[in-house]
């Protein structure tokens, strides 16, 4: 037997939510907009971020560089005299002074004369006296005094006490440390920014913790062999400058320095990448974050100078990142 089944009209799900809703509200007693509803209503939330105050201060740009000392004025130690060396005690590193004697030098007719009295004594002892006293007459002292021409330090000895030499052989490499300089490599990149004059700080492992004033005095007209850095010279301008040469230092060199600046964290910057300008968020006393449009000047690892857009006692936000819009709700912490 064929069953038949009756059609049932479908109900749309559209009407089934309305009349759900309809039955929610009038089980609560009253309608969507009534003001029993206001407590059901969600809460204003706010970001909690962190925030600096844009502050003045000075500021500097460095750029750091590698280098070794070197020296422009070489001394050369002379033998006065044809002669044997004595007392020649000198070593590299020492320092001597202007008029110091620092050797003596034997002449070699002086040296004959003593070694024919000392034969004679032992041949006729009673006729050697009266020819030692008649050489004491015309030989003075000890021998010929090798004096140092000026203050300088010995880079390298090169005779040894006892030694013959000639005159006006080269006894020791002596260093005017007036002279003394750093030799720094500079990087093609930031060769644009640095230029004669500027200031610079140099320090190196041999003296730890000092730091010595200098200035950049020259820069090479060509580049390096392999094309990548340029040398730059600098001289120190303090009293006391490093005394090794070949010594390997450290020199940060002032490109910009501003004593005055208007200074705030650099974690509160943000670069647009449309223009690859710079914003920042300012917490304002609405208790909302305002995107303002900022110029950067000179920056630091961790600070920057702001040349417009802020100024000093406004609040920058530093914490939530690219999660931050304006005009977002934010409850501050000041750092």
């Amino acid at each position: 037997m064929i069953r038949r089944f009756q059609k049932r009209p479908m109900v749309s799900v559209a009407v089934c939510v309305t009349a759900l809703m309809l039955v929610t509200v009038g089980c609560r007693g009253g309608s969507l907009g009534s003001s029993d509803d206001e407590g059901l209503a969600p809460a204003l939330v706010a970001m909690s971020v962190t925030a600096a105050r844009v502050e003045i201060a000075p500021i500097r740009n460095e750029i750091q560089l590698l280098g070794i000392t070197a020296a422009s004025r070489h001394l050369m130690l002379r033998a006065p005299a044809a002669g044997r060396v004595l007392g020649f005690e000198l070593q590299s590193g020492d320092v001597v002074r202007r008029g110091e004697v620092v050797a003596r030098l034997l002449n070699r007719e002086v040296e004959a004369v003593e070694s024919g009295l000392a034969i004679a004594r032992r041949l006729d002892p009673a006729e050697a006296s009266g020819l030692t006293s008649s050489v004491k007459r015309y030989v003075k002292g000890t021998g010929i005094p090798v004096i140092a021409p000026e203050d300088a330090i010995v880079a390298q000895r090169l005779v040894s006490s006892g030694q013959l030499v000639g005159d006006l052989d080269a006894l020791a490499d002596l260093i005017d440390p007036r002279s003394i300089f750093v030799e720094a490599a500079v990087p093609v990149d930031v060769l644009p920014s640095i230029r004669p004059g500027m200031k610079a700080t140099v320090t190196s492992r041999l003296r730890p913790h000092v730091e010595f004033a200098a200035r950049v005095a020259a820069i090479a007209p060509s580049f390096s062999p392999g094309g990548g850095s340029v040398t730059a010279r600098l001289k120190f301008t303090g009293p006391a400058p490093v005394d090794e040469v070949g010594a390997p230092v450290e020199a940060r060199v002032t490109t910009a320095y501003v004593p005055d600046a208007i200074v705030i964290p650099v974690a509160a910057l943000f670069q647009n990448a449309a223009d690859a300008g710079w914003y920042v968020f300012v917490a304002g006393a609405d208790g909302r974050a305002h995107r303002t449009t900022v110029s950067v000047g000179v920056r630091q690892t961790d600070r920057a100078q702001i040349t417009s857009g802020l100024t000093p006692g406004e609040l920058v936000i530093t914490s939530g990142g690219y999660a931050l819009s304006d005009g977002l709700r934010v409850m501050v912490a000041q750092k």
